[in-house]
């Protein structure tokens, strides 16, 4: 109880954490079904490894020019880690969905190289490699107030696409080759749901961590498929689980002083084995 009270006594310090912890849940959640009806789990984690190439990059060469990195004009504007690792990440989501058979091979190369391309050219960042560290892996325990924008403005932006295009969606993921004789173009339906995926993804790694982002893009949305019996409820149920696991995650790791990503994971995880069990 004490540890609760303190909780709730400390709530102007997790605030904003919290905050960007239920969105970026509740949005990856919704788009996690979309990866298990795609049957792409390892796209996420993919599409996170290429943004953290953009933001090791953006600092580079902003250091290379002798610019400040996430500056608010000319060069810096520019080479800002969040630009920069976004259209990474777009350009990558661009190269998955143009694949129209199984682009696992794709995926895989993808999450490799760019291992790879961190390891090696972070080891030339060396004055910003606290900052580098911090906008890869971001924190779920502490963020800065300016991530509750950038979050927030993400998942309206795959709020609004996909209410705009869910039927469409719905139309190429199944039946692609009937969806392009019925007059849609399944290529760019493609390409527009996969930049949905690296648009929230490469947002919420750098807000709540790699580790939450990945797990709370793939568990809930599998839990929600296996409970739903229609995509409607499918849908709500991803959602549901993944803001309960962000949000007592967040609890938990605060009261018992677990690691805060870890926490959100293990409960999703948690859901998505008590849905195996129920639909057994």
């Amino acid at each position: 109880m004490v540890e609760d009270a303190s909780f709730w006594q400390s709530w102007f310090v997790w605030r904003d954490a919290m905050i960007v912890a239920l969105v970026s849940a509740a949005a990856l959640s919704y788009l996690g079904v979309w990866v298990a009806l795609k049957k792409a789990v390892y796209v996420p984690l993919a599409l996170s490894q290429v943004s953290s190439v953009g933001v090791v990059l953006a600092y580079l060469l902003s250091a290379w020019l002798g610019v400040s990195p996430q500056g608010r004009h000319g060069p810096g504007l520019l080479l800002d880690p969040a630009w920069v690792s976004l259209v990474f990440a777009l350009v990558t989501a661009l190269w998955f969905a143009s694949v129209r058979e199984d682009a696992t091979e794709q995926v895989v190369v993808a999450y490799l190289l760019s291992a790879a391309m961190v390891l090696i050219l972070g080891g030339f960042v060396r004055q910003d490699l606290h900052d580098v560290q911090s906008v890869l892996f971001g924190s779920a325990v502490l963020v800065d107030t300016v991530q509750i924008a950038y979050v927030a403005a993400a998942a309206l932006v795959t709020l609004l696409i996909h209410l705009a295009m869910h039927r469409r969606f719905l139309f190429v993921s199944f039946d692609a080759d009937a969806a392009g004789a019925a007059g849609l173009r399944p290529f760019w339906v493609e390409v527009l749901l996969y930049a949905s995926f690296a648009l929230m993804i490469s947002v919420a790694t750098r807000a709540i961590g790699a580790l939450p982002a990945f797990g709370l893009m793939v568990l809930p949305g599998l839990a929600g498929l296996r409970l739903g019996r229609s995509m409607r409820t499918a849908f709500s149920l991803a959602v549901l689980v993944g803001v309960a696991a962000a949000g007592f995650g967040y609890y938990a790791s605060f009261v018992l002083g677990l690691p805060t990503g870890a926490s959100m994971v293990t409960l999703a995880g948690a859901f998505y084995l008590g849905a195996l069990a129920i639909r057994r």
